[in-house]
């Protein structure tokens, strides 16, 4: 498995910019490194760190998922309800040499 160090310390760095508490064992969210970036996961019911599942786990890994995307990281969902995230690749702008017709805008 690859580490990511660059790009766990940024997802950590931009979760704990958005309020999300990322200090190391005493919070509930785990971030670490993943097959293709870096895993971002919360205990479900019966794990350590508090049970957190349900629609509260979808809202807090929506929000998480939000902040990521802002900070130009791709996001996915993983099967167990988690989030894996990659770098995303600088996007090309394409030239404005094509004029857009009139009528589009109208």
């Amino acid at each position: 498995m690859v580490e990511h160090r660059e790009l766990c310390a940024s997802v950590t760095e931009a979760l704990a910019g958005a309020g999300f508490d990322t200090a190391p064992g005493a919070s509930p969210l785990r971030i670490g490194p993943g097959p293709e970036g870096v895993l971002v996961d919360w205990p479900s019911d019966g794990e350590g760190g508090g049970p957190l599942s349900g629609e509260v786990r979808a809202a807090v890994s929506g929000a998480a998922a939000v902040v990521l995307r802002e900070r130009g990281h791709l996001v996915a969902e993983t099967a167990g309800g988690g989030l894996l995230v990659t770098a995303a690749e600088p996007v090309a702008v394409a030239a404005e040499s094509e004029a857009v017709p009139e009528q589009w805008w109208g």
